[in-house]
């Protein structure tokens, strides 16, 4: 069992490796210092990539190398429920609400499945916290009884999450969390990298804004549903040996995330594409249509006004409404996205003449929009697509 006491550990652990690298080969990168840790607080069974959505949190998840799978545990005594939450989820800086019952036991667990990974609470407290970072995951959570409140404080809104209801949630430094006593859930936490990855390859479809669940009702009675899908995920990935575990996190997080994007809940694709088309301006809809024309060619938002028939600053306007971006910046991700396209099929040779000729002027700028869109060097990724051929 991982508890609160194993935090210090880690932490000598961490302060020990980073000394003797320094001493020997100079300061290291961040990224290879990430994998030089995790190396050595994960099992031999598991792979650096499986944990890959969660390393840019510096510290927001606590491996605990049992078998090869995310522990977690059960506690009724407060200050043990503190102290195990604080060690599986730093990021968040817990404490109880005042007049918490001490009655049945708080059940925590998590289960990795590839680059995604999966987190159970029964009977939790009624608990608070507040964000002490931005994170760059999405979590979907699925509530089945109780209540779970997110106060998103850049937006200043709050999102009330209730029994038999599924919402995507983003965390960002200061949002705060608020847990009702006795409350139950399941949640999915995936990178937005990854996210973004497995849409476009999965949909075929540019991620051009954030991928946003509002509150939708599940059932989860359904056998072919998304909460069965990952209740089934936790099962079976829990009694697996470990040498097929994972191949099953694989194939698992596949299937959810196809579920998700295409008919389970089946109320969930027709929400999103609601929010993509329906009452969307037409002026903006054809300059949508006149870049995907012309992703090759040099483009200035007076060329997208002149075609959507209106001045620059009414499209800046229509864009920043609907897509949350401006019209350039729209651009930039069906380029992106045209490009990770020809690298993953393998019909791009050199970066360099892929960049230009999807006109970013500097590769190395492009390779770095790359890999901040898709978690992976462009090189890495069309090296990759060579090596399967």
């Amino acid at each position: 069992m991982c508890r609160s006491l194993l935090a210090p550990l880690f932490v000598g652990l961490g302060a020990a490796i980073a000394s003797v690298a320094v001493v020997l080969w100079g300061w290291p990168d961040v990224s290879s210092l990430l994998s030089v840790l995790l190396r050595n607080l994960v099992s031999p069974g598991m792979s650096v990539d499986d944990f890959r959505g969660s390393l840019a949190i510096l510290g927001g998840v606590v491996l605990c190398p049992e078998n090869g799978s995310m522990t977690g545990f059960q506690a009724t005594a407060n200050d043990a429920i503190l102290g195990d939450l604080q060690a599986l989820e730093p990021n968040w800086r817990w404490s109880l609400v005042s007049g918490a019952d001490e009655v049945r036991p708080f059940i925590y667990s998590g289960q990795p499945l590839q680059s995604a990974w999966l987190t159970r609470v029964r009977h939790s407290a009624g608990l608070q916290a507040v964000a002490r970072r931005d994170t760059p995951l999405v979590s979907f959570f699925f509530v089945l009884t109780g209540n779970i409140q997110i106060s998103d404080r850049r937006a200043r809104t709050l999102l009330s999450i209730l029994p038999n209801h599924l919402a995507s949630v983003r965390t960002a430094a200061g949002d705060r969390i608020s847990i009702q006593d006795q409350s139950s859930w399941l949640a999915l936490h995936i990178s937005e990298q990854d996210l973004r990855r497995s849409f476009e390859d999965l949909t075929g479809t540019p991620y051009m804004q954030e991928f946003v669940l509002p509150l939708t009702h599940y059932s989860n009675d359904s056998p072919q549903g998304l909460y069965q899908t990952l209740r089934q995920a936790q099962r079976d990935l829990a009694s697996s040996s470990e040498e097929v575990r994972s191949m099953l996190g694989k194939a698992y997080q596949q299937l959810a995330l196809v579920k998700l994007f295409s008919n389970a809940p089946r109320n969930l694709v027709a929400t999103y594409r609601q929010s993509n088309s329906g009452d969307v301006p037409a002026r903006l809809l054809k300059a949508e249509a006149f870049m995907r024309a012309n992703l090759t060619a040099p483009l200035t938002i007076e060329d997208l006004a002149v075609f959507a028939g209106c001045s620059p600053r009414e499209l800046q306007r229509l864009f920043l409404t609907n897509r949350g971006r401006t019209p350039m910046g729209v651009l930039c991700n069906y380029r992106l996205a045209a490009a990770h396209g020809a690298i993953k099929e393998g019909r791009v040779q050199s970066i360099t003449d892929l960049a230009l000729s999807l006109q970013f002027s500097n590769p190395g700028r492009f390779s770095a929009l790359y890999k901040a869109a898709y978690g992976l060097k462009p090189s890495l990724v069309l090296r990759f697509a060579h090596s399967e051929e």
